[in-house]
């Protein structure tokens, strides 16, 4: 198969049918010298181009064969031929062992769970004290097997040499004058067995309590895959602008970190790291948590603080747009067209919130429609019948003459709300009561997680259609909402006839 002066055959089709025991075929064969042959090509043509154009090609091809499929699983290593056949006995005896000799798994979960969750504040006290001095002397993790060593000795040598009775209430200087005048560890006689590794038996207690850690394992291994793969979207090029910012960022952060890497005091970082993540699970921390939450959610500061992050958000959104914007359109210049979109509650017995319950359907007879030009109602030129709900890109939307739409572009939402004084939500709405009044960046009176009445800002920041004349009733709920969409439309470029004479001959 393989040859020194040749070096290892490469992993073919051939290569793996001769491994597996059978040959070729002919049209293996064809394909093969036809593949052989597009190879061929490919190098006689990246040996024509540039060192630069050669370095981009590597980028792409690498950046293509590291991407993996959501719905498929990754092409594995051909090492099946080592594993063992699926077969229904093989799976419920390998179960059954699992389940019988998964103790220790368990109990080391259990014991890592209670430090945490501070179930005994003097075992996760002193941790943290262990934590602190390995972590800023981290030559210390060299000593940690004989340190595990001399734990399990000790504990198994208290369970077979026992302390008795009469001996625990001795003083310290009692016990140590004693402790140096004990026979020999070998004349003395075992008041118990050795511990030894004793799988549970299926009728034992401990063997139900072993499948329900399994099961609980299960379930956290769920609750993991279903945490995970929501990130998958930002990276599997389903948005392709999407995916290329976060794309560019990570290759600016790679050059960032590995320049500022050996700057970072990385035994400060894990001390404080290990601690504060013990001290995040201290049972008094979270109501205390909740507490200043709920405190703060009363008060108009936080969400002007949320209006400047999203108007800020919005803005470098709106960098990267028009740095990719063609050079036309700087040239003639262009404008933001604006639609509303506006949709109403429809409140279930429980008076629930759900976002499902928000539609553009539950608008009633006479009021605004779904899409408007104005977020005062003012309609758009073709809006959506009132038998289904519309998409901003359907709306016929009439432009002023002089301007047209840029190729490519379509509606977008205005994550900042700037049209707001009182700002928008994460989702660019803002929230009125039954009658388009007494705005909100958050749904009052519906949401249990919301404050129940919208904040009375301060008067000089809002507009006279934003003042509240009367304090809002306590029965008040926030009914309807909406929120704007954006379009770039470009000047449209005048006919040659029509420029100046000057500027026709250039």
């Amino acid at each position: 198969m393989t040859s020194p002066a040749n070096g290892p055959e490469p992993v073919t089709e051939a290569n793996l049918a001769k491994l597996n025991g059978s040959s070729p075929t002919s049209s293996d064969q064809g394909s093969q010298d036809m593949q052989a042959e597009k190879q061929s090509q490919a190098r006689s043509a990246k040996t024509s181009m540039t060192f630069s154009q050669r370095t981009m090609e590597s980028m792409n091809s690498i950046l293509v064969r590291s991407l993996v499929a959501v719905n498929a699983e990754p092409e594995r290593l051909p090492t099946q031929k080592r594993k063992m056949p699926l077969s229904l006995p093989t799976t419920a005896l390998n179960f059954r062992g699992f389940v019988q000799k998964s103790g220790p798994v368990f109990v080391f979960q259990d014991s890592v769970e209670s430090t945490l969750m501070w179930d005994d504040w003097p075992w996760t006290t002193m941790w943290m004290g262990i934590w602190a001095v390995v972590s800023l002397n981290p030559r210390l993790l060299v000593c940690l097997p004989p340190v595990i060593a001399i734990t399990i000795m000790c504990n198994t040598f208290f369970i077979r040499f026992p302390i008795r009775e009469d001996d625990r209430n001795l003083s310290p200087s009692d016990a140590l004058r004693k402790s140096l005048h004990m026979p020999d560890l070998f004349q003395a006689e075992p008041q118990a067995p050795p511990i030894e590794p004793r799988p549970v038996m299926e009728n034992d207690i401990k063997y139900l309590m072993h499948m329900r850690d399994i099961q609980n394992m299960m379930r956290l291994i769920i609750d993991g895959y279903d945490h995970i793969s929501p990130v998958v979207k930002y990276l599997n090029w389903s948005d392709v602008r999407r995916t290329l910012r976060i794309f560019q960022a990570c290759i600016v952060l790679l050059l960032v970190t590995y320049f500022i890497a050996p700057l970072i005091p990385w035994r400060l970082v894990l001390f404080f790291g290990g601690e504060l993540a013990l001290v995040a699970h201290h049972p008094w921390l979270k109501p205390a948590i909740e507490a200043i939450k709920k405190q703060s959610n009363e008060t108009p500061g936080k969400y002007q603080r949320a209006q400047r992050q999203h108007r800020l958000k919005q803005r470098l959104i709106d960098i990267l747009d028009e740095d990719r914007l063609p050079e036309y359109v700087w040239q003639r210049g262009w404008k933001d067209v604006e639609l509303f979109e506006n949709q109403r509650l429809q409140l279930d017995r429980r008076g629930g919130a759900d976002e499902s319950r928000w539609s553009a359907q539950n608008l009633l007879c006479g009021e605004r429609r779904p899409w408007t030009r104005g977020s005062d109602g003012f309609s758009a030129e073709g809006n959506s019948p009132p038998e289904y709900e519309l998409h901003a890109e359907d709306v016929n939307y009439e432009l002023e003459s002089g301007y047209e739409w840029i190729e490519g572009e379509s509606w977008r939402i205005d994550w900042g709300g700037a049209w707001s004084p009182v700002g928008v939500d994460d989702a660019g709405y803002v929230y009125t009561d039954s009658s388009w009044r007494h705005a909100a960046p958050y749904a009052y009176g519906v949401d249990p997680a919301m404050p129940t009445s919208p904040t009375r800002w301060k008067d000089e920041e809002l507009d006279e259609d934003h003042q509240l004349e009367e304090d809002p009733s306590p029965s008040m709920r926030a009914l309807t909402r909406r929120r704007r969409w954006l379009r770039r439309a470009v000047r449209v470029e005048p006919p040659i006839e029509n420029l100046p004479e000057d500027e026709s001959t250039r």
